[in-house]
């Protein structure tokens, strides 16, 4: 199994982030992507937006949206961050 957690992930960034796994997933076959973030309202508005990506796409891989970074990162096969100092 292949889960990627990324910490930071109420970024802006993310759907750009969503949008590159999706037209990679024959090369990397992603099957959980864990968006964690310290804002909850953030983490809700655009990772409800990266679910809705990804469900578009016939929902290849799992989206899921946490606070808890340990949870996040448990079992991950990669972890990256998305982090901007001062939340910007």
């Amino acid at each position: 199994m292949l889960k990627v957690a990324v910490i930071g992930g109420g970024s802006t960034y993310t759907p750009e982030l969503v949008n590159g796994f999706l037209a990679r997933l024959e090369q990397f076959p992603l099957n959980e992507l864990w968006l964690m973030d310290i804002d909850a309202e953030r983490l809700k508005i655009v990772g409800g937006f990266a679910q809705r990506m990804v469900e578009a796409k016939g929902s290849p891989f799992a989206v899921i949206l946490t606070t808890d970074q340990r949870e996040a990162v448990k079992n991950a096969t990669y972890v990256t961050t998305q982090l901007r100092v001062g939340q910007m």
